[in-house]
């Protein structure tokens, strides 16, 4: 009896770890380089979807050789997106971003212009700061 009643309390800690176990390695960071950081300024957006299983910011950006080169950044969930305050109707095609910073996808293990976005910078001033499972919107000081 008595070990029936421990199973019993347990089985929702099994549950809860082995659902978890799926979800860790969805967003394994082992498809990028999270010790360096690729930068673009002024880029322009050429579509941004806050969906699931993940976000995208679609943006073209010159290169050194004056050529564009479009990029596709990996945002978090539609869910946590959204919770961060972030909203897919934030950014419109044609739109310019000041800047944008992200985490490179890593050769062999993405597509060519692909990163997982860390952070970019609107027009407005505010900032948008993303992490593998989050997001957040810090509006740009006024004053």
């Amino acid at each position: 009896m008595r070990a029936r009643a421990l199973a019993g309390k347990l089985s929702p800690v099994i549950l809860a770890i082995g659902a978890g176990a799926p979800a860790i390695g969805h967003h394994s960071t082992i498809y990028f380089d999270l010790d360096a950081e690729i930068v673009h300024e002024n880029v322009r957006v050429v579509a941004f979807h806050v969906t699931n299983p993940h976000g995208v910011l679609v943006y073209a950006v010159t290169d050194d050789a004056g050529n564009e080169v479009v990029w596709n950044a990996e945002l978090p969930s539609a869910n946590f997106t959204m919770r961060g305050g972030i909203f897919e109707s934030m950014l419109s095609p044609g739109d310019v971003i000041p800047v944008v910073v992200g985490w490179p996808g890593i050769p062999g293990r993405t597509r060519e212009h692909f990163t997982r976005l860390k952070r970019m910078t609107m027009a407005n001033g505010d900032m948008a700061t993303f992490t593998i499972t989050s997001a957040t919107l810090t509006p740009a000081e006024t004053g």
